[in-house]
């Protein structure tokens, strides 16, 4: 039986432009038996409260239908799509549709944990059962899930294991529909987890994924088809729609690449996670504020690939403290790339900001840190004006470093609708940078010698840790299992810890992060807006 895992990139809520993308790919899949799509394909992920628009519900039935009509001659289809739950009428259930013969039906379910963190679970009943679909001889064992790389997306903490259950009503193959964002390093875990379910109980498995970026998340694809030996014989494209065509029969596919190390992987989600957010929200153009340094360097290349160089531009705001170095690098950097620079100084700015704020300071001059701070003020008002002008989207550069202490300028360095490094730590951005620089020669030296100033400050912070100490502590207390104390790994950890928790005020009030870990703040870390931790 032939396949066709549609790995498509829909548009959340664009029903319609999802009916088209996904009968395109059904095109381009050609003379096949069956096409599989992802999960919450017609409606897009993280609908959110769509799904209590009865409209919207109305509208993927809708889309259902045009689909059951548009491939009355096949191939069969299998669609993940929200519909009206059959045990409670004021929810819905993540289904798996098939599609045959011009009529649809509901085969399967998504059956959901008790402690699902998936915010839009509150929509959805906790399905009952997981189905079997049965074409060309073949009985199809069909399972929605989110998680991929632990027991409980075998075992949801329901006391119901679908797998086994569907092993023993006794299936050929089992068809995963799975909406699965990029997270570093879990990529091999969930391909191992899969390998051992498909040799362990000697079954085809076909496991399709969604791509593209919805908000902060990012879908990175590589679907697999794996035989009964658990040999991974297909796998889709990274980051990238594709169309895997799949035999069970003879276990003949093509086999993508997968990137050599976590940096290529990292690149390439952050690339994708760039293009769909400016072009998923009607834009084409985006602004990059370049201060010489490794942050800015990389989110500017990073802009460049996603975009092209056309619809990129690069901001330079330099003062009398910005030093000849730091600006020449900043410069030869958008030469290399083919960025338009636009180029604003802002000292006669601060003069007139001096002027203006004398009365009120009774003839006393600012503080340097108050003055540091009015600097990335000034800066963020121009660049929010220049996006006004140009209708671009500002790519702000913070690292999760410098947003877990809090190290930025709440309205200054902070402006910027999308943090395109904000999930990634200070050490984490020089590795990636190193590894684009090692490949393609972008940097110029004195932006990576930047980038080995390797001290945050403690003008700004109250603390002086190097960062690769700095963010051995974070990863640490990001890791922390449930009531299990923290290891003592650094004398100051106590300090970092305090301090992470007193900037949240800062973080819920900073650009959304593309979320490439699996503890990103303000999605699977979250600590109160208000209050302190204070310890007898």
């Amino acid at each position: 039986m032939k396949t066709a895992l549609l790995q498509c990139n829909p548009v959340t809520g664009d029903i319609a432009g999802n009916i088209e993308r996904i009968s395109q790919a059904v095109r381009r899949a050609g003379k096949v038996d069956l096409c599989v799509t992802p999960e919450l394909a017609l409606s897009g992920v993280a609908p959110g409260d769509f799904l209590s628009m009865n409209d919207f519900v109305e509208g993927c039935r809708k889309g259902l239908d045009i689909l059951a009509a548009r491939f009355v001659a096949g191939p069969d289809l299998l669609i993940g799509a929200p519909v009206v739950s059959v045990y409670n009428p004021d929810l819905l259930s993540n289904a798996a549709i098939h599609i045959s013969h011009g009529q649809w039906d509901v085969v399967s379910r998504k059956i959901r944990p008790e402690a699902s963190r998936d915010p839009d679970a509150r929509f959805f009943d906790r399905g009952v059962s997981c189905g079997i679909l049965t074409l060309s001889g073949w009985r199809l064992g069909i399972v929605l899930c989110e998680n991929d790389t632990a027991d409980s997306f075998w075992a949801q903490g329901t006391g119901y294991t679908p797998l086994l259950d569907l092993i023993s009503r006794g299936v050929d193959a089992i068809i995963h529909m799975k909406a699965t964002p990029y997270i570093i390093g879990k990529r091999a875990d969930m391909e191992a987890m899969l390998t051992h379910v498909a040799a362990r109980h000697h079954i085809h498995l076909l496991s399709v994924n969604l791509i593209g970026g919805n908000g902060g998340l990012i879908f990175g694809g590589q679907s697999l088809a794996l035989d009964p030996t658990g040999a991974v014989y297909a796998r889709g494209q990274a980051f990238a729609e594709d169309v895997l065509i799949v035999d069970m029969a003879t276990g003949t596919a093509p086999v993508a690449a997968v990137g050599k190390v976590w940096q290529e992987n990292v690149f390439g989600a952050l690339v994708l996670g760039v293009r769909d957010y400016v072009r998923k929200n009607g834009l084409e153009k985006a602004l990059v504020s370049l201060s010489g340094g490794i942050d800015s360097a990389l989110v500017l290349a990073i802009a460049v690939e996603a975009l092209g160089a056309h619809n990129v531009q690069a901001v330079l705001t330099p003062s009398a403290a910005t030093s000849t170095e730091a600006l020449a690098g900043a410069r030869r950097l958008a030469e290399r790339l083919s960025v338009p620079v636009c180029e604003l100084p802002i000292d006669a700015l601060l003069e007139g900001y001096d002027e203006a704020l004398a009365p009120a300071l009774a003839g006393a001059d600012p503080t340097p840190a108050v003055h540091s701070k009015l600097q990335e003020l000034v800066r963020g008002s121009l660049l929010a004006t220049l996006a006004s002008q140009s209708s671009a989207l500002i790519l702000n550069a913070l690292n999760k470093s410098e947003t877990a202490l809090g190290y930025c300028t709440l309205y200054g360095d902070t402006v910027g609708s999308l943090g395109v490094v904000a999930d990634l730590t200070k050490t984490q951005v020089q590795a990636v940078a190193r590894w684009l620089n090692e490949a393609r020669d972008i940097f110029p030296a004195s932006v990576l010698q930047n980038a080995s100033q390797t001290r945050i400050s403690r003008q700004k912070t109250g603390l002086a840790l190097p960062y690769a100490e700095l963010d051995t502590v974070l990863d640490a207390l990001l890791a922390a299992q449930p009531r299990r104390p923290l290891p003592r790994i650094h004398e100051r950890q106590d300090e970092v810890r305090d301090r992470v928790f007193g900037m949240e005020f800062k973080r819920r009030q900073e650009p959304q992060p593309l979320y490439v870990s699996d503890k990103p703040f303000g999605r699977a870390w979250t600590v109160p807006l208000t209050g302190k931790f204070n310890l007898p």
